[in-house]
């Protein structure tokens, strides 16, 4: 069954709300204080060029996959390059995904567990959704996002009674343009992979009834981030707010714990989990595309579970050395190495341009 425009905005939704409302808000706070909404705003409408660029890549080959028609642009070795590229971010991305999963359960709910044991567990998991294939990912998209939107909508309320809308002309009055600079191209990294989206044709056809969708998916995630940035520095203030690693969980179990409101976190967790695993099935399925192409279609029933190994392997390397992942979560190294790939539709995009000027020259 085809995908359609309506489940790319509520797919689209899902995959990126679940990086950001969990990780993000935390480093705004922590990076940006007062002066966040204005890195949310600009890293957003930085995502938006890309997201412009990833449609015009999909639009020059209607229905054909950008993994295929890309070396008419690019040349058949830099196209090579630049996916064995997208290859190795989507499975070290995994990786970044599997040892979150870790240090979130290993420090609240799996206590004294091996990491290896939930690594290889929420492997699994990821290796069987993957090999599913896009179609089924993005069935369960649409079976989480009404429970995700409603459950991030009842957080945010919950921050309400206690928020401190004083505060609120302080958001105005600090500015310091070099840290909204650097918060912004951070921040954009978050919402800006987009060229992973070139690899749901020919299920869907990239063209502007899709942008249309995802721009409002685009919308709708700037706001729920404002929001939630916005409501953790009322109530938690600028430093207290950057400890806090998960704000919106803190919230929910600090608002009661006489009635149901105190145990809603487990709600929560498991429709955030569910959430993570879309997105990491999804990298992985990227990165099976991608390995698929440089092999020449060789190891097919392979590839996925190997992939997914290899995430696993980086996770546990970086359970070993906690210091090493959080300097390398939150370095602005790992920031230029994420643009250089999210940017891989600019270059082709570019390569275009100049082989159209070329051909009307020749001609």
């Amino acid at each position: 069954m085809r995908t359609t425009n309506w489940q790319m905005f509520r797919f689209s939704l899902v995959y990126f709300n679940s990086q950001t409302s969990i990780f993000l808000i935390p480093i705004i706070v922590s990076k940006s204080g007062y002066q966040g909404w204005t890195t949310v705003l600009i890293g957003s409408a930085l995502s938006v060029v890309l997201l412009f660029f990833m449609i015009h890549v999909g639009k020059l080959k209607p229905g054909q996959p950008w993994i295929q028609f890309g070396e008419q642009y690019m040349g058949k070795w830099m196209h090579r390059i630049l996916v064995f590229l997208l290859l190795g971010w989507c499975v070290y991305y995994a990786s970044y995904d599997i040892e979150n999963f870790v240090l979130f359960f290993g420090s609240n709910y799996m206590r004294g567990t091996p990491p290896l044991f939930i690594q290889l567990v929420i492997g699994t998991v990821i290796a069987y959704t993957a090999a599913k294939g896009l179609t089924t990912i993005v069935y369960m998209a649409d079976g989480v996002f009404l429970l995700l939107i409603v459950t991030t909508c009842f957080s945010l309320y919950l921050f309400l009674p206690h928020a401190n809308f004083q505060m609120l002309p302080a958001f105005i009055h600090y500015f310091d343009p070099g840290n909204t600079i650097k918060g912004s191209f951070a921040v954009s990294t978050w919402f800006a992979e987009w060229v992973v989206f070139l690899f749901v044709a020919p299920e869907l056809k990239i063209n502007t009834n899709m942008l249309k969708k995802v721009l409002l998916a685009e919308l709708v995630l700037t706001v729920l981030v404002l929001a939630g940035w916005a409501l953790t520095m009322m109530n938690f203030g600028p430093h207290l707010g950057k400890d806090l690693q998960y704000p919106y969980l803190d919230m929910v179990r600090s608002s009661s714990h006489d009635d149901i409101l105190g145990n809603l976190d487990p709600i929560l967790i498991g429709i955030w989990s569910a959430s993570m695993f879309i997105h990491s099935s999804f990298l992985i399925y990227v990165a099976s595309k991608c390995a698929l192409y440089l092999t020449r279609q060789k190891g097919k029933k392979l590839m996925v579970p190997c992939l997914t190994l290899c995430s696993v392997l980086i996770a546990f390397l970086y359970s070993i050395s906690i210091s090493r992942y959080f300097y390398d979560f939150n370095s602005y190294n790992a920031v230029a190495v994420w643009l250089a790939v999210e940017c891989i539709p600019v270059y082709y995009s570019v390569a275009a341009y100049l082989k159209s000027k070329l051909n009307k020259s020749a001609s």
